[in-house]
């Protein structure tokens, strides 16, 4: 039997022995206790209703009284007697109602007064409800109590007769009566039992009022009770008591109250009543249990040795035999379940136990094998003569061994097998009693060895094979030796790829396949052709276990098969990046099922194949890309000395070959120009691993500098965390650098002067700027240049005489400037020079002065020597500026004020020149508009002959009457209207208009045809296509081209002279008159002059206006002379006094115009003129 099942049985019985006896004690003991407590709560809830019932009743009385009070009021009872008197009863209505407002507290909440009818007439606080008064009788004069609830509130009323010698009315107090809630929930068993409240009315009709909540459920139930009717009864009476209520099992106590003629109840459920006692007898019990447990406790303890001895013996014996049957389940499993052989054999060498594992492997049963001889029966016949020793090395020495030996299976086969055994030996008899050995199957990993030391041979073979042709006969020839195949060959594509050809390398081992192999060397296979293309096409191995059997479709050379008796083939591909580079195809003279081992060995020989000729391609593309890379390729060690360079390299760094460079052992740190960079390079190269684009200067062999951009890697040890050298390459980027360097001084000088240029000058006036905002000491100027006459000079001598004065000019301003200072030239024949640190304003000035000097004096360029003018614009740097176009925008201002005050000056700008340069803006914007609106007009000054005072003719010239401005001069407007392009329509209507009125004129007067039209011409209209355009405007006016004059200035005509004498030529064709104009102020050359067919010279107002003068008169005396020599006419303009029309006269200069004859004139004021045909006398 279990012994904790005897050891349960015994303690089981003595504690529920002593567990009835203590029961049965404590059940005696408690049921008297029980019957008393009992006792004293019934008593209890009985006194609690009792004394309940007095506090109810004396309440009511107190309200009753009160009650009384308000019926005996005085004013009350004589305001009921007067009612007949209206207006008395209104003031006494009026009046008690403020008096009684006053009287009303929580308890008493209305009060209202009937007539002796019972019509209420007076009525203050709560509205009495209807059932007040349906339960009074009008001609009783007795005082009565009327108990309801309004809504969840407990009222009562009390009604007294109000009598005045006799009745005259009624008084009703509406009373709260809270305290008859707080009267039940103060008691001790406010909780547990409901309240009610019974009344007997003189019309012996019964009312009950449930206390607390009147719509509680509980209480209805217990009104339809009959034994709450008997309290009731009771307690009328005047009668206290208790009684049972069998139907609902309630006990309920009843004392009388008599103000009300009622009773009060209180009514509690057995259970709620008897409540503290089940507390009290639980509690008691309780204490009872735990006494029994202790006394159990002790039972069990006294009881427990004898328990556990008898106990600990049964399961003592339980264990050993569990235990043994263990160890020997467990120690079959272990033999029979485990992976590695196990056998057992006896001192003469009979098998006595063998495994599962080792008996599946073999083949055999276990009856089979025991008693067996494992000599006889396991061991191949040329192992038997050494085995024997094997097992008298373990009983001598009684030592473990290992071996490795093979075992015969049933089937003949052979496995090899590694043996740990050991003999066992009798320890007390020290007798040899059975051999034990535990072997592992490795036959797997000796073929998988021998298979990976083959492939390991083959590869190394075929790596130091010198060529492919080479790398396959080898591999041919051992996979043959090794794996029993008598025949190997390759097949390679050809060029194209379209077809494969037979190798002349390959393996035979036999004596027949010579014809075989001849006959196989004219064969071509294509894709899918035999199996050499099926492998081909596939790329995949194929094997045929039987050739003889295969028809010519599958395999072509059935046939020449035949002689040397092959049967069984194998091919399989090389490839390499996924394209073939041979199939190696195997045969032998036996058939031969596919073996899948060595298929998967084969392929990996071929797949090694592969391998070894990519890396062989790879290795001579490395060394081909060594050799012949344009950038240096480098190998240098941690002691920093090259130990590996390329041509390229030696090269950069000025040796003859890597081979010099190598054997000088110069450390590279040497090499550089700061040996701070070599430093920084291998710090970046040890820490990150690898250095990209790094730049730095070196020292060729020949002690030149050059400079060198780097990409270098640090290689580590295999485990990552040794440098064990660096690798990389290098360019010599000296020339890219100079390029740079080139690009860099490009972008900040002018390329002609070598000055500095536009976007320079722009970031350093910046500087300035940000610097005058930050520093209240800073003071700064900017010089604007305009070269007075370039273009003159430009067009006459070229271009390249234009660069070269340029390039002098820029020459002297150098000179004559600090180094400070900075000069730039802005662009075309502008420069500007910004004078930074300067101490006043006058410091700029005295620096225009000089430049203006020095720039004066004349230029000598290539045999000529050449006057140029300077126009300056000096601008004072202030915090107004913010940036640079700003103090640009008003040096270009002054510049161009400069040279309206005629030239070669400096003028420093100030905020009026804004103003002129707004207008100047404005002038240009409504020029635009001027021609359309139609709002120019010309204007006619008479040209004289001065020898007969007659008019020669009509100089046209152009007003522009402004809506808002009136007439502007042509001073202001026509350069405008020129450097906008604007003169050229507007010339072209000039034109027009004054040979419109021309012919109008003609038509008009019937004029001599002598009369002539003067018309001035802008340089831009001076083009290719002008004579078209006057042919044009002729023909739609009607006039003679004899009729008209053309006035050309010299810079018009010397800007290309080739094209001017051109246009000329064909001017001349229409007769038309060219006029030189302002002769003399211009640059024309007199070789130019006689080959332009000019027939008039007009004199410059400027020598006209001093002809006083004898240097000026002079002047006029040539042009004059010379005009006369020329077979040319002279024009002198700007008359202006009788003298000088004399001296013309006496000079015989032929015409002349000015004030002295005639201002300009309007149309119709010229029309006067040659209506008088006005003379000069």
């Amino acid at each position: 039997m279990n012994p904790k099942k005897i050891k349960k049985a015994i303690v089981i019985g003595a504690a529920s022995g002593l567990l009835v006896i203590s029961t049965t004690v404590a059940l005696i003991s408690l049921l008297p206790l029980y019957s008393r407590i009992k006792q004293q709560e019934e008593q209890s809830l009985l006194l609690q209703t009792e004394k309940s019932a007095v506090a109810l009743d004396i309440s009511l009385r107190k309200a009753q009284e009160q009650g009384l009070q308000f019926a005996q009021n005085i004013q009350v009872q004589q305001f009921l007697s007067s009612l007949n008197t209206v207006s008395s009863s209104k003031f006494y209505s009026e009046k008690i109602k403020a008096d009684l407002q006053k009287k009303l507290n929580q308890s008493v909440v209305g009060i209202a007064y009937l007539d002796s009818q019972n019509q209420k007439q007076l009525e203050v606080g709560e509205p009495l409800p209807d059932q007040v008064f349906q339960s009074f009788s009008s001609d009783t004069n007795l005082s009565k109590v009327k108990l309801f609830w309004i809504e969840q509130d407990f009222y009562f009323a009390v009604l007294n007769p109000v009598i005045n010698s006799k009745k005259v009315g009624t008084s009703i107090v509406l009373f709260q009566f809270p305290q008859i809630e707080r009267l039940h929930k103060c008691t001790r068993f406010s909780k547990v039992c409901h309240a009610i409240l019974g009344i007997r009315q003189p019309e012996k009709t019964e009312a009950f009022l449930p206390l607390g909540n009147p719509h509680s459920t509980s209480d209805d139930l217990l009104l339809i009770d009959p034994s709450i009717k008997i309290a009731i009864d009771k307690s009328i009476r005047g009668e206290t008591g208790a009684l049972w209520c069998k139907e609902c099992d309630y006990f309920i106590a009843y004392s009388p109250v008599p103000t009300v003629n009622g009773g009060l109840l209180l009514a509690t459920g057995k259970i709620k009543l008897y409540a503290s006692i089940y507390r009290q007898f639980i509690t008691v019990s309780g204490a009872i249990v735990i006494l029994i447990g202790l006394g159990t406790t002790g039972i069990v303890l006294i009881l427990r040795p004898l328990t556990d001895q008898m106990q600990t013996e049964i399961i003592e014996r339980q264990k050993a035999e569990i235990a043994l049957r263990h160890e020997k389940d467990f120690n079959q499993t272990l033999f029979h379940a485990n992976p590695a052989f196990l056998i057992v054999l006896d001192p003469e060498g009979k098998v006595k136990l063998m495994n599962d594992t080792m008996l599946n492997a073999l083949g055999y049963t276990l009856e089979e094998v025991v008693g067996t001889d494992y000599l006889a029966t396991f061991v191949p016949r040329h192992n038997k003569d050494a085995l024997p020793w094997v097992f008298e090395l373990m009983i001598h020495r009684q030592l473990p061994i290992r071996t490795e030996e093979k075992v015969l299976m049933k089937n003949g086969k052979k496995i090899i097998v590694e043996w740990y055994g050991r003999a066992v030996f009798n320890p007390e008899t020290d007798e040899y009693e059975y051999f034990l050995g535990a072997g592992l199957d490795i036959t797997e990993r000796k073929r998988t060895e021998e298979e990976l030391q083959l492939l390991q041979r083959i590869t190394n073979a075929v790596s130091i094979a010198s060529d492919f042709d080479s790398a396959i006969e080898v591999a041919l020839r051992l996979v043959c030796e090794t794996t029993g195949w008598e025949f190997g060959e390759a097949w390679v594509p050809n060029t194209d790829q379209t077809y494969l050809e037979y190798s002349a390398v390959g393996y035979d081992n036999t004596s027949k396949a010579t014809a075989f192999r001849q006959q196989s060397h004219s064969l071509r296979f294509a894709p899918n052709e035999g199996l050499p293309g099926r492998v081909w096409s596939s790329q995949k191995p194929e094997w045929i276990p039987d050739i003889s059997r295969e028809s010519e479709t599958q395999f072509p050379r059935t046939l020449i098969a035949a002689e040397p008796e092959f049967k069984a083939g194998f091919g399989v591909p090389i490839l390499s990046n996924n394209q073939v580079l041979a199939i190696l195809v195997f045969l032998m003279s036996i058939p031969k099922a596919e073996d899948r081992r060595l298929v998967e060995f084969i392929s990996s020989v071929a797949t090694q194949l592969g391998t070894v000729f990519e890396r062989k391609q790879a290795e001579a593309k490395y060394r081909n890309i060594f050799k012949n890379a344009v950038e240096g390729i480098f190998q240098m060690n941690l002691e920093g000395l090259y130990t590996s360079a390329n041509p390229a390299l030696a090269n950069i760094l000025g040796y003859s070959s890597p081979q010099v460079l190598l054997n000088k052992k110069t450390k590279v740190k040497n090499l550089y120009f700061r040996s701070e960079q070599y430093s920084k390079f291998i710090q970046t190269l040890n820490k990150q691993g690898k250095v990209s684009n790094f730049e730095s200067q070196v020292y060729r062999q020949d002690g030149r500098l050059i400079w060198i951009l780097q990409n270098a890697r640090a290689i580590r040890s295999s485990k990552g965390k040794q440098v064990i050298y660096y690798e990389g390459s290098i360019i010599d980027i000296t020339n890219l650098k100079k390029t740079e360097e080139k690009l860099r001084y490009s972008a900040s000088h002018d390329a002609l002067t070598n000055l500095w240029n536009r976007s320079f000058f722009i970031e350093r006036l910046k500087k300035s700027i940000t610097r005058l905002h930050k520093q209240s000491n800073y003071l700064f100027a900017v010089l604007f240049l305009d070269l007075d006459g370039f273009k003159i000079i430009n067009d006459c001598l070229g271009h390249g005489m234009g660069d070269l004065l340029l390039i002098e000019i820029s020459k002297r301003l150098k000179i004559s400037l600090h180094s400070g200072n900075i000069l730039c030239r802005l662009g075309g024949d502008e420069f500007t020079i910004l004078l930074e640190n300067i101490s006043d304003i006058n410091e700029a000035q005295e620096i225009a002065s000089r430049v203006l000097k020095i720039l004066n004096k004349p230029f000598t360029l290539k045999g000529h020597q050449v006057f140029i003018g300077t126009s300056i614009g000096i601008v004072k740097g202030t915090r107004e500026y913010h940036l640079p176009p700003e103090i640009l925008r008003d040096a270009d201002t002054a510049m161009y004020r400069a040279k309206k005050k005629g030239k070669g000056c400096a003028v420093l700008f100030d905020a009026g020149m804004r103003t002129d340069a707004l207008r100047r803006l404005q002038i240009q914007t409504d020029l635009r508009f001027a021609l359309e609106q139609e709002e120019f007009q010309l204007y006619y000054q008479p040209i004289i002959e001065l020898s007969t005072g007659k008019i020669a003719g009509f100089e046209a010239l152009l007003r522009w009457e402004h809506p808002q401005q009136g007439f502007i001069s042509p001073g202001e407007f026509i350069p405008v209207a020129e450097e906008t392009g604007i003169i050229v329509p507007l010339g072209e209507w000039v034109l027009r208009e004054a040979c419109r009125q021309l012919h109008t004129w003609k038509e008009k007067f019937s004029l001599s045809k002598l009369l002539m039209m003067s018309v001035n011409l802008s340089s831009q209209q001076f083009t290719v296509d002008l004579s078209q355009r006057v042919d044009q405007i002729l023909q739609e006016t009607h006039v003679l081209g004899r009729e008209l004059k053309l006035e050309i200035t010299e810079t018009a005509i010397m800007a290309d002279p080739q094209l001017a004498i051109a246009t000329l030529n064909e001017l001349k064709q229409r007769e038309i008159m060219i006029c030189i104009d302002d002769f003399g102020t211009g640059y024309c050359s007199l070789g130019y002059l006689h080959q332009f067919p000019v027939d008039i010279l007009k004199i410059d107002r400027s020598f006209v206006n001093k002809m006083q003068v004898g240097d000026k008169r002079e002047i006029v005396r040539v042009i004059v002379e010379l005009a006369e020599s020329l077979r040319m006419d002279a024009i002198a303009e700007g008359i202006e006094t009788e003298e000088q029309y004399i001296q013309l006269q006496n000079l015989h200069c032929k015409y002349g115009q000015g004030y002295y004859f005639a201002k300009p004139l309007h149309p119709n004021e010229a029309e006067q003129w040659l209506a008088g045909t006005r003379k000069v006398s």
